[in-house]
């Protein structure tokens, strides 16, 4: 029997509170699942662990056997859990663009988890989770992070829109072509109303306001969500010239 997403939040919880005691300050999950639009088999658990102090080697080594043992025991969650595991004193230096280096440990769909160094470019992570403030251990998120400027969040959505055509150039899958529609329209989403939005409610604003790209990203959410990914052999090309006239908007218009 398939492992719901209540009980993997459970087993996952008990067995990050298990091996990291006290370190383990907040794990609250944010995304889709609090959202009310979580898809089974396709949405990722996305989830924040704040801790104690920065994470180093061992605790990668420890946290690895974690995420190894709750994947083989429900194999069908593999490579559908996201975390960042970060310090709340790293969290406040990249706020605070301090200059000084702090490490974190990710998991997330399509790369092992690992040590990186905390950067902007997580940002939207943290502030989702505090603005959804939904704990599995530990204290709410709202307790323990600061709050996190929109001028700061804006900054980092610029950048990400400026970045996508240069990530996304020659892209043939067409699963990534759809999640590159759903994230420009996440992007101009934010943009343009402050909020942030899942995958299909940014899909929705999208078709409203951005009517003459209505099929395409009718498309992307029904790749993405139903996983109903029928192409024609032009899509890259509506995707691409998508990609490129959203991210020219959002400098534009925004920047």
């Amino acid at each position: 029997m398939a492992t719901s997403p209540e009980a993997l939040l459970r087993r996952l919880g008990v067995s990050l509170r298990d091996e990291l005691g006290e370190q383990l300050l907040s794990l609250s999950v944010h995304g889709s699942w609090v959202a009310g639009d979580f898809v089974p088999g396709r949405s990722d658990l996305d989830l924040l662990a704040l801790l104690a102090d920065d994470p180093d080697g061992r605790t990668l080594a420890r946290l690895s056997a974690v995420h190894a043992a709750i994947s083989a025991a429900s194999p069908e969650w593999d490579n559908h859990v996201e975390v960042d595991y970060i310090s709340i004193d790293a969290v406040a230096s990249v706020l605070a663009q301090d200059g000084s280096e702090h490490p974190m440990v990710r998991i997330s769909p399509g790369e092992p988890i690992h040590l990186l160094q905390a950067n902007l470019h997580y940002v939207l992570n943290w502030r989702a989770a505090r603005e959804h403030n939904h704990p599995i251990l530990g204290r709410p998120p709202r307790e323990v992070l600061p709050p996190i400027p929109d001028d700061l969040v804006r900054k980092v959505v610029i950048e990400h829109a400026r970045q996508w055509p240069a990530w996304f150039e020659g892209a043939s899958d067409p699963e990534f072509q759809a999640y590159a529609v759903l994230t420009m329209c996440r992007a101009l989403a934010f943009l343009s109303t402050g909020r942030q939005r899942s995958k299909h409610a940014a899909a929705v604003w999208g078709q409203e306001f951005m009517p003459e790209w209505g099929g395409l990203i009718r498309w992307a959410d029904d790749c993405w969500s139903r996983n109903d990914c029928v192409t024609t052999p032009d899509r890259l090309s509506d995707v691409t010239e998508f990609v490129q006239t959203t991210s020219r908007l959002a400098i534009e218009k925004h920047g």
